[in-house]
């Protein structure tokens, strides 16, 4: 059964350290529905209880527990349905990073972005080298986000979605431009 493309749950996605997390966390404080990133949430947990489903360990066991936690993100997020939630990324964010990583398709996950959808446009924020920074769970270089950003734009389109993409900028105007897109 395919979710109609009218979905409540808005994508923010983009490669790494683009500020996605700080604008998310900016529409939560102006009182919107939200729905954290699982990929880092996945990389901290494993890294504090001593797990190898990380990137750079267990690379497959690793994109699962993201499939599997969005798929419970997306289920948490349609309980808030008619309210609108800005989702941290997407399940197509997790095909992209098979496809980035060279892991095998999943069918499973091929069958899950196309059960579980989220609103038509989607939006992305584009490589941004001045705040870009590593840490602990982000240790991608900045070149590789710009690669992150191209595949993901263009797994995206595959899977259906028009992306929208947020200029770069002060948290205010970058929630603004979705905000007025969205008529909220």
């Amino acid at each position: 059964m395919q979710t109609p493309y009218t979905s409540n749950l808005v994508i923010i996605t983009g490669g790494p350290g683009v500020g996605k997390t700080t604008l998310i966390d900016h529409l939560h404080q102006r009182g919107y529905d939200t729905s954290p990133e699982v990929a880092r949430a996945v990389i901290e947990e494993q890294q504090e209880r001593g797990g190898n489903a990380l990137p750079w360990e267990d690379n497959a066991a690793y994109a699962g527990l993201m499939a599997r936690r969005s798929i419970r993100a997306w289920q948490t997020g349609m309980e808030c349905h008619p309210r609108t939630v800005f989702c941290d990324r997407g399940l197509p964010d997790t095909l992209a990073h098979r496809r980035l990583s060279n892991l095998p398709e999943d069918k499973g996950l091929l069958n899950a972005i196309t059960t579980y959808r989220y609103r038509r446009t989607a939006f992305v924020l584009p490589p941004w080298a001045e705040i870009y920074k590593t840490d602990t769970a982000r240790t991608q270089s900045f070149s590789e986000a710009v690669r992150t950003y191209v595949v993901l734009c263009r797994t995206y389109h595959e899977c259906g979605y028009d992306l929208i993409e947020i200029r770069k900028g002060p948290v205010e105007q970058r929630a603004a431009q979705i905000l007025s897109r969205l008529k909220l």
